[in-house]
């Protein structure tokens, strides 16, 4: 106990730490932020606010096509919009067909492999895509290889692997001159860092709280939480992370998008933008420091202001005027970097909860099941004039079922913040109407994935419009839980997808139909099990720690 409130005290001071860099930056998002709104103005989309109806009894009716093309010209105000032929566009349905695609892709590109992952595991499959990578580089003198990673999750030691101590140590076995053929090449096509491994570390992980903190602990101050991969210009956009689970028996989603030149493009830059303020990993698994000035341990403050100013300059909005003529899909990439006083995702999901029409059909999935207020606010305003569905893991299907230590606790805790909401549904207040105990007339239901012998990691939304016959007209999908820890410390990714493309609609509805497969509704008994009962100490716990989760 005297060990865990020790612990406490170290977060909640890098807690208050957090927020005086929030603070600096922030005044420096404010000014962007008004900047882009301001020359919105020349969209020729408006955003329109849709009711059910009204108290005269009025309904505003607009087709699908309409709806979309708002919703889209408002998303304009948030992110970089860039059109694609939503009939290219695929959905894996298994890890193994993602590991095929990673593997395929890699032995495919041309001139560019740019990875983003937490980290990447220390198995036979890992070890055969990294195979793959020296092949590919040392066969084209002209692919340049960028991976990206979280420093803290990539050397925290491995206990399951017999010959790399670390997924570090696995990485920098590429890199090693004496075995690897690519490093003999002198072709003058040759990129003149071919290989690049880019390992991030918050700021806020200084030398005292690092001597502090377990090691597995100081991965709550924030990691790189990306996860996406781009093999010239075709992409995948996931939740998962390169590790044998997750290419064997952890569910997730996996949207690839084929011959996307401009959207390659942008979201290459953003990797290689936090690989460029990340440390280098070295052929004898050593962190090196990009640049002196940079330096995230003993020049925090200043390399928190250049990491902003360099996401910020390259996530502006679209500021368009172009129409949704002509084009049937419409992809806009966020980011989440709450440490710098990036909250574009943020900001971009709570508008998009707001502005979906009345009647919509809402499915938002998140397997470490602890939404924020402001989260948890907007779906339950949404319940009251749409149908809002919410998939999370049961404590059998959370990654960290069955785990040591404190780690064990934690299936539960997240079991204890979905009572939570299931209990807020189940009985609205709602203030500004001075309204109490409502039943909502469309409703929030929940549920909760379990499949025998797999985890689940599966996240995002899909939203079928009013009047829709062929399925979701938007999603989301990308690395954020939409929690606390995706919301202030961790870097996230995502990707908002708007289409009117049948087939492409066809495919989004199978891939969350099919996760609902194993997939069971909660009611309040679920919540009474002998292995659901937190008591005193647990629920005091989880009051200290449900910001760090």
């Amino acid at each position: 106990m005297k060990r865990m409130m020790m612990t406490i005290g170290v977060v909640r001071a890098c807690e208050r730490a957090l927020g005086r860099y929030g603070a600096r930056l922030g005044n420096r998002q404010r000014t962007w932020r008004s900047a882009a709104v301001e020359l919105s103005g020349t969209l020729v989309m408006p955003v329109r606010h849709f009711e059910t109806g009204s108290t005269t009894g009025s309904v505003m009716q607009e087709t699908e096509t309409e709806v979309l093309k708002s919703l889209v010209g408002g998303m304009m105000n948030h992110a970089r919009g860039f059109p694609i032929k939503g009939d290219g566009v695929e959905i894996l349905g298994s890890p193994s067909q993602f590991y095929n695609a990673l593997l395929q892709g890699v032995r495919d590109a041309q001139f560019r492999v740019v990875i983003a992952s937490l980290y990447i595991g220390t198995g036979s499959l890992e070890q055969e895509l990294l195979d793959a990578i020296a092949d590919s580089l040392a066969r084209k003198p002209s692919l340049q290889v960028t991976i990206l990673c979280d420093a803290l999750r990539t050397t925290r030691p491995f206990k399951e692997s017999e010959k790399y101590p670390s997924s570090a140590a696995m990485l920098s076995n590429i890199l090693s001159s004496d075995r690897v053929a690519w490093r003999k090449s002198t072709s003058r096509d040759r990129p003149k860092e071919p290989l690049r491994i880019g390992l991030y570390q918050t700021p806020m992980l200084s030398k005292m709280v690092k001597m502090v903190l377990p090691v597995r602990v100081q991965e709550v101050l924030g990691v790189c939480h990306l996860k996406a991969f781009i093999f010239d210009d075709n992409i995948i956009m996931t939740g998962a992370n390169m590790s044998t689970s997750y290419f064997t028996v952890r569910q997730d989603r996996y949207l690839c998008f084929p011959n996307c030149k401009n959207l390659a493009s942008y979201l290459c830059s953003l990797i290689n933008t936090v690989a460029l303020h990340s440390y280098n990993l070295d052929e004898s698994g050593q962190l090196q420091p990009r640049f002196a000035h940079l330096n995230p341990v003993t020049e925090s403050e200043l390399f928190a202001t250049e990491f902003s100013d360099a996401v910020k300059e390259l996530t502006m909005p679209s500021l368009r005027t172009e129409t949704l003529e002509g084009v049937d899909t419409w992809v806009f990439p966020t980011v989440q970097m709450g440490p710098f006083g990036i909250r574009q995702d943020e900001e971009a999901l709570l508008w998009l909860l707001k502005q979906l029409p009345g009647g919509s059909d809402i499915h938002l999935s998140s397997p470490y099941f602890n939404l924020t207020p402001e989260y948890e606010d907007a779906l339950l305003k949404a319940a009251l004039e749409k149908n809002v569905t919410v998939l999370t893991s049961s404590p059998k299907a959370n990654g960290f079922y069955g785990s040591s230590g404190v780690s064990g606790w934690i299936p539960l805790a997240y079991s204890l913040l979905e009572q939570d909401l299931h209990n807020r549904a189940m009985s609205i207040y709602d203030k500004e109407m001075n309204i109490m105990s409502i039943r909502n007339p469309k409703g929030l239901m929940i549920y909760e994935y379990e499949r025998a012998g797999w985890t689940f990691h599966a996240k995002g939304l899909w939203c079928n419009l009013p009047g829709a016959e062929d399925g979701p007209s938007v999603s989301l999908v990308g690395s954020s839980n939409l929690g606390y820890r995706s919301r202030d410390r961790d870097l996230e990714a995502q990707v908002y997808l708007f289409t009117l493309a049948p087939r492409l609609q066809q495919q989004l509805e199978r891939e969350r139909d099919e996760l609902f497969v194993d997939a069971s509704r909660v009611t309040s008994s679920i919540f009474q099990g002998p292995d659901r009962q937190g008591g005193f100490f647990a629920s005091l716990a989880l009051r200290f720690m449900k910001p760090w989760l």
